[in-house]
């Protein structure tokens, strides 16, 4: 009986660790993304970050990912004008604009205004 108990806690316990070490893992992908897609935007501001860091969480990793990569085409391509036209939209603004449109048209308001910060 209690070989099969301390078997059991040690099964257990190496469950546990697994889980504690995949939980770290994906908290360091999570942040290098985040750092990833803020560089690049050339976001260096506290608070620029941290809307970034709530869209990564809101979209997944991967899809915000694929987000700063339109950024990066639509910047290859020239840019994108400002409403009134009269300068270009920085990345950071482009990756905004581009995370609202796609947020509205799957009906998301309300998680946009959470990753805004309204």
């Amino acid at each position: 009986m209690r070989g099969s108990r301390a078997r059991e806690r040690q099964a257990s316990e190496a469950t546990q660790k697994r889980a504690e070490a995949d939980a770290r893992q994906q908290r360091r992908a999570f942040i290098q993304a985040v750092d990833e897609i803020a560089t690049g935007l050339g976001e260096i501001e506290p608070r620029a970050k941290a809307t970034i860091e709530r869209s990564v969480a809101a979209l997944g990793i991967a899809p915000a990912q694929a987000l700063k990569a339109e950024v990066d085409a639509i910047q290859a391509a020239g840019g994108m004008p400002t409403v009134d036209g009269s300068r270009k939209r920085t990345p950071g603004g482009i990756y905004l604009l581009l995370l609202k449109q796609r947020m509205n048209e799957a009906g998301q308001k309300e998680q946009l205004k959470q990753i805004l910060g309204k």
